[in-house]
């Protein structure tokens, strides 16, 4: 752990801060295989294991400086979506990871690129409508289930509830309908990540996306922290949004996608 706080704090946008966060917060959904030598690590598989939420019913895999002897070490049942997150990798390095979880099981796969962008205080860009975005607690349980019900995921009000005290989430509410949504899931002292940046489709196009994206961004650098996110390659508004609050990208790495 002391190493790979260490690599993190060094490296914010990096395996290193999922692996601090997962077993920091979730130990018993999270399990690490490395390779280290005098005192460093020199390879490593970062497995968690979703299920806690409907939400993030995956297995989250970040594969660090992957080598064979890594790679196959990993062991998971076929029985839900698979997010390979690769470091320092090669087309050697994707080709086996496909060969490998194939032999487990799984059956489809899809390869992405990714850009990993980054915000600071120093480029923050704040958008005219963040003020329109506010901090999602209990009261907005109900607002955030439903908005989870359009996304095609359905959920209880008590899970609504638990996902909202265990994540820092940003809404925009219009004539009491939650229409758009940003959310930290994985949040340390220095670093945030954003995800699940999402707008109901009869709101979009009005800036909403952009409101609770900057809003999130403010509460992280206000805070000294660094604020991440990761987007397709190919999602051009997407990138244009980000990059219009002062993100710009950092890297970008390759991403495996393994079905059942």
């Amino acid at each position: 752990m002391n190493v790979l706080v260490r690599l993190c704090r060094e490296n914010p946008l990096s395996a290193h801060c999922y692996a601090v966060y997962y077993f920091t917060r979730e130990p018993d959904r999270t399990e690490i295989v490395l390779m280290a030598s005098g005192g460093n690590i020199d390879s490593y598989a970062l497995v968690w294991y979703g299920g806690k939420f409907t939400i993030m019913d995956i297995y989250e895999i970040h594969l660090w400086n992957p080598t064979k002897e890594v790679v196959l070490e990993i062991s998971i049942p076929p029985d839900k979506r698979a997010d390979i997150q690769l470091y320092g990798s090669t087309p050697k390095d994707v080709e086996l990871v496909i060969s490998h979880f194939k032999n487990l099981g799984f059956s489809k796969f899809h390869v992405a690129e990714f850009h990993d962008m980054v915000c600071t205080r120093e480029s923050f860009v704040p958008s005219p409508l963040e003020k329109q975005a506010a901090r999602l607690g209990e009261e907005h349980v109900l607002l955030y289930r439903d908005l989870e019900r359009e996304r095609g995921i359905e959920i209880s009000v008590e899970e609504a509830e638990e996902i909202l005290k265990t994540y820092v989430h940003y809404g925009v509410i219009v004539d009491n309908v939650l229409a758009s949504i940003a959310a930290s899931y994985v949040t340390l002292p220095w670093m945030y990540a954003i995800s699940g940046v999402f707008t109901r489709e009869k709101y979009r196009g009005r800036g909403y996306a952009k409101a609770v994206t900057s809003a999130l961004t403010r509460e992280a650098i206000s805070s000294e922290a660094i604020v991440s996110l990761h987007v397709e390659v190919d999602n051009e508004l997407a990138i244009k949004l980000y990059k219009s609050l002062g993100y710009r990208v950092a890297k970008t790495r390759t991403w495996v996608f393994a079905y059942p």
